[in-house]
This record gives structure tokens, sequence and C-alpha cells, in this order.
């Protein structure tokens, strides 16, 4: 309540003492304008201090944008006080009006997101510097020389001027309808209703200008000020905490910001090509070669993220679908897997075959050499199935305990046999010691179920027909495979 009643009397007190002196730009109007102009800095700084390190930035950029303003209606305070023969301040005071541009233009393209590429930021950054010396270069030109005794080249100034802060204006409104946080709704809230008051004022201070200033015309570049002050000390109104965009607005805003820049600097460039042709010539290639790279910069963080999480989902696949003992497929897997294949054969009339593994005598070896050996055991013997399989498509998993699973995709029952043998000879040459083992060391049993067109496209009945077959190999000896239709030696 007290920062308002120290600006309404520093409102008052300028118009009192512009209506005193009877001129607008004496003085102590000027003083009493800058004490407005800094009763804003302070409020935006204010919140910029209160405000969350995400959203510090943006305050900030404002802060800077009003400061521009300030150093601007310093340099014509000094001049007044020292008087400008050579025009040196006056220049001077072009130049801080052109860089209240860069901040601007800086917090109402900026996505300010954690994880947008610092490069993206650079050429902002350094597009925005680019434009801010493309519009001194500008009004100095036409505002000195030959030119500014043209009628026409100041209404171009003028117009070229107004382009610039309602484009800013619209930008900051867009921003603020596409924010979905209301810490964010409410900068942009702050920031657009400065913008577009600021340019609405600045329309019609520059055309009063032409024809001499009045006494209270200084009192209109109070009014953006004062606002500002008074949006960023009050409490927000409840609409800003009611309004949601959706998030394809949000998104669809916040990505087309950067292009209203570029489109910006190009038109710009294209309006101050027949005063500043090769500059202008270089500020709107830039406007385009920078926003290419800048969506190629994020299009490539975007690609490397996505690929981040390809990989992170694979490897969660990964372990979900792996027995974590031996590494290879699980029963899930094998159940999912087995199914598919069933359906392929029948449907594609390429039949597939199923071999249930089992290591002979294995729970005499836990009994004998411990379960730490046992694990050991199961772990080379997958390893020398999965080595041993036929193809890549073809799935080594483990059934549960000691038993192990191979599905041999477009496979006959002689190539199953063949797979059979290849196993069991592999096993065999591990030379794992099993001293309960009548040969000394472990070796397999295996059943084989071959699909035909009688096969149920059930994976249960499928393995049920594979295990009776590994029972007959297991009771005839071991160390074999049998067929679950025709009993055969290996």
């Amino acid at each position: 309540m007290r920062v308002t009643w120290v600006l309404v009397l520093l409102l008052i007190a300028h118009l009192a003492l512009a209506k005193w002196s009877g001129h607008t730009e004496d003085v102590w109007p000027q003083l009493a304008m800058l004490a407005v102009q800094v009763t804003a800095v302070w409020s935006v700084f204010t919140r910029y201090r209160r405000s969350p390190s995400l959203i510090r930035l943006p305050w900030l950029l404002l802060a800077m944008a009003v400061s521009m303003q300030v150093l601007w209606a310093s340099t014509n305070t000094l001049a007044t006080i020292l008087g400008d023969k050579s025009g040196y301040l006056a220049a001077l005071a072009t130049v801080l009006s052109a860089l209240y541009v860069i901040p601007c233009m800086f917090m109402v393209t900026r996505s300010f997101a954690l994880n947008e590429p610092r490069t993206v930021a650079m050429l902002d950054l350094v597009l925005s510097c680019m434009v801010a010396v493309l519009v001194y270069q500008f009004f100095t030109k036409l505002l000195s020389g030959p030119l500014a005794s043209d009628p026409s080249s100041i209404y171009v100034v003028l117009y070229q001027a107004d382009a610039i802060d309602f484009s800013l204006a619209a930008m900051a409104i867009l921003r603020l309808f596409g924010a979905r946080s209301f810490r964010w709704r409410f900068f942009y809230y702050a920031a657009s209703a400065y913008l577009l008051v600021n340019a609405i004022v600045a329309a019609v201070y520059n055309r009063i200008e032409l024809h001499g200033l009045p006494w209270w015309a200084g009192s209109l570049i109070d009014i953006p000020h004062a606002l500002l002050v008074l949006v960023a000390i009050r409490q927000p109104p409840r609409w800003l905490r009611a309004y949601h965009p959706s998030l394809a607005v949000s998104q669809t805003i916040a990505s087309f910001a950067p292009i209203l820049l570029s489109m910006m600097v190009v038109m710009l460039g294209i309006s101050t090509s027949r005063i500043n042709f090769v500059p202008s010539l270089l500020v709107g290639s830039s406007a385009v070669l920078f926003y290419g790279l800048r969506v190629a910069f994020i299009q490539s963080r975007s690609m490397d993220r996505q690929r981040a999480v390809d990989l992170s989902a694979w490897r969660l696949e990964q372990q979900v679908g792996r027995d974590p003992l031996t590494g290879i497929a699980n029963r899930v897997t094998l159940d999912t897997r087995l199914k598919e294949a069933l359906e392929d054969g029948r449907r594609t009339g390429s039949y597939c075959s199923l071999l249930m593994i089992d290591i002979d005598f294995f729970k005499q070896y836990n009994d004998s050499l411990g379960h730490i050996a046992g694990d050991a055991c199961l772990v080379e013997v997958a390893g020398a199935l999965s080595r041993s399989r036929v193809r890549a498509g073809d799935l080594v998993a483990r059934y549960g305990g000691e038993e192990f699973v191979i599905v041999l995709v477009d496979t006959g029952a002689e190539a199953a046999q063949e797979v059979a043998r290849r196993l069991i000879d592999a096993i065999e040459r591990l030379q794992i010691a099993h001293p309960d083992c009548p040969l000394g060391y472990v070796t397999v049993s295996v059943g084989i179920a071959t699909q035909t067109q009688q096969t149920q496209l059930d994976p249960i009945i499928f393995l049920d027909e594979a295990d009776r077959a590994l029972y007959r190999a297991k009771s005839k000896g071991r160390n074999r495979y049998e067929l679950a239709a025709v009993s055969q030696y290996g």
C-alpha cells in the first residue's frame, strides 16, 4: 500500500512540476518521470527476488528492459542540464532506446526450458543484438543528416518503432495464453500489460512530438511504468488462476514463438533495406539461418533423448523378459514367443518345433556340490544352449529349475532332431564334473515336439507334449532325445 501512495505522489508531482515549468522537457519534470521509472524497476526486481529460480530470468529481463528506459530518460535529462550541441547525448539516448529491444525480444521468444541447448540461447541472444544494432543504425540514419529534414523519413521511423513495440506486445500476450503454470502466466500478464500500454503510449507520444510537446506530454510515459508497478505489487486477477490452456495449445504457442522472432527480424530487414541494404540483408539472412540452426539443435537434442528413452525401454524389456540368473529368456517371454510361433506356423504352413531340455541328475549335483556350484552349472549350460541354436530367430528360455526350452521356428522333426544331437554333444563337451552322474560329467536329456496341422494353438498343450517326450528320454537312460509322436534313439 505504501508503494501505491508513493507512486501516486510521484505522478502528481510530475504533473505539478510540468505545469509549473510550462515545459515537459525541463529538468524537474524529467526527474519526476525518472523517479516513476525507477519505482517500476524496483517493483519488478522485487518480484524477481521473490520468484522461484526457474522464473527469475524472465523477471530480470523485464527489469533490464525497463532499466533501458531509465537510462534513456537519464541521458535526456543530462542533455537538458549540460546542453547537447554536438548531439552526442541524443545519439546515446537513441542507442539506449534501441537496446530496450534486446531483453524484450529475449523474454517473449525464449522457452526457458531447463533442457534446451545453450547453443539455442546463444543464437537467440546474438540475433537480438543484431536487431538492436540494425534498429540503431536505421533510426540514427533517418534522424540525422539529409534524411532528417524529410517528413517521410520521420514517419518511417515512427511506423518502424510501432511495428517493433506492438509485435513485442503481441508475442507477450500470445505467451500469456500459452503458459500452463500460474507463475508463468503472471509474468507474461505483467510483461504484456507493460509492453502493450507502452506501445500505445509511444505511438501517441511520438506523433504529438512532431507538433511540439505540451507540458503534460511527459506524464504519458508514466502510464506504462505506473501500470507495471501496480501489476507487480498487487495480487493477480482471479481469471489468471482459473485459466488453464490445453497441452496442445501450450506446446503450439511455445514452438511458434521462435518463428515469430525470425519473422519479425526478416520483416525488419526488408523494411530497412532501402536505408541500410547490406546490414539489413545480413540480419534477415541470419534470422533464417539461426532459425534453421535452432530447429536442428532442438531436433538433435530431442532425437538423443528419444534414443535414450528407447534404450531404457529396451533394457527394461530385456530385464523383465529375462531370467536374472542365466540371462536368457524367462517363462513370460517363452509363452509369448511360442504362441506367436504356433500361430505363424498354422497360418503359413512353416511349422515350428520345441525342445524341452533337462539337466540329468541335477538334484544330486546340488546336493553334492552345493547351490552356488549348481547356479554356475545352470549359467554354463544356458550359454552352451544359446551358442548352439540354429538361427537368431530361435528362442532359448529357462522353463524353471534345471529345465530349458528352445523354440525352433520353421523347423521340422528331422531338423529338430539334428539340433537336439548338437545340443547334447555341446553339453558333453563342457565336461562339467558331476560325481553322481554315470559318465562323470553333466549331460542333458531332450524331449522334442513338432507342430502339425492338428496341433492346438495352446502353448501349454505343446509344452506338455515335449515334456512327455522328455520323460521318456529320462526313463530310457538319459543323455538322449525322444520325439513326442515317435520314440527314437538319439
